[in-house]
């Protein structure tokens, strides 16, 4: 009876996502409401209303600055979810495999990428810093910056990642993608503005696009070293192994 009721469920659940698909706008048909109003005023007032030359970065940060808010949210929320059901790393009583494997890395790879990691991160501040005028931006950048470490665990284990970055470090940092997010918001208001306009009335408006860039950078900035230690503290947490090491 019970996959009765299932199949059932999974039957008009089917019929009804096909009935909605079905009614949607075929795709790149020019009367939707979308390539009408909203796609236009993206293209052609973006910059001066949002003050950054890169369109995708005004759009994600200020007409969509809720919805990329709760992004980070959810990013922060599955951080935490990990940590809830697995716990952190503990140095010295969890390992990788790596750390224990009795075959040597080779000692090419290690120099690469002891080479390689310097640039890469370079690379990821570049990108978070020029969101606003160039591809990229801090969820980019974040990202960057975790590939990174992954690449460095890979070949030198958990006990040498998280010497390089304890959890003392991460740990206030976590959240600086959703702190920057409310910070710049309550500037605004307390600036004359409402939440999340990148604007503060209350100064003249020559500084305006001023405040706009470096508004819109404080929040880059925050996306890139928040989303980053979210993504390496659940590297972290996934990858260890319970038990003790030799030579700990």
């Amino acid at each position: 009876m019970k996959k009765f009721f299932s199949l059932l469920f999974i039957a008009a659940l089917a019929i009804l996502l096909l009935y909605v698909v079905s009614n949607m706008p075929g795709m790149g048909e020019e009367d939707v409401p979308t390539r009408q109003n909203v796609i236009p005023r993206y293209l052609e007032n973006a910059e001066e209303e949002t003050g950054t030359e890169n369109v995708i970065t005004g759009v994600i940060l200020n007409y969509r600055g809720y919805d990329t808010m709760g992004e980070v949210t959810v990013i922060f929320t599955g951080l935490a979810a990990v940590i809830a059901i697995i716990g952190r790393e503990r140095r010295g009583k969890n390992y990788a495999y790596t750390d224990l494997s009795e075959i040597a890395s080779s000692v090419i790879v290690r120099i690469a990428i002891i080479f390689l990691a310097p640039l890469i991160l370079l690379f990821s501040f570049y990108t978070i810093l020029h969101g606003d005028v160039s591809p990229g931006g801090g969820f980019q950048g974040g990202a960057i910056i975790g590939a990174s470490l992954i690449i460095f665990t890979t070949i030198f284990g958990l006990w040498e990642s998280t010497s390089r970055i304890p959890q003392k470090l991460r740990f206030p940092l976590e959240g600086a993608a959703l702190l920057s997010f409310f910070s710049v918001g309550a500037i605004g208001i307390i600036g004359g503005g409402n939440f999340l306009t990148y604007t503060l009335p209350r100064l003249t408006t020559s500084l305006q696009p001023a405040v706009r860039t470096w508004l819109t950078l404080l929040v880059e900035i925050g996306i890139g070293v928040g989303g980053a230690m979210v993504f390496i503290s659940i590297l972290f947490a996934l990858l260890r192994e319970e038990g003790g090491v030799v030579g700990y």
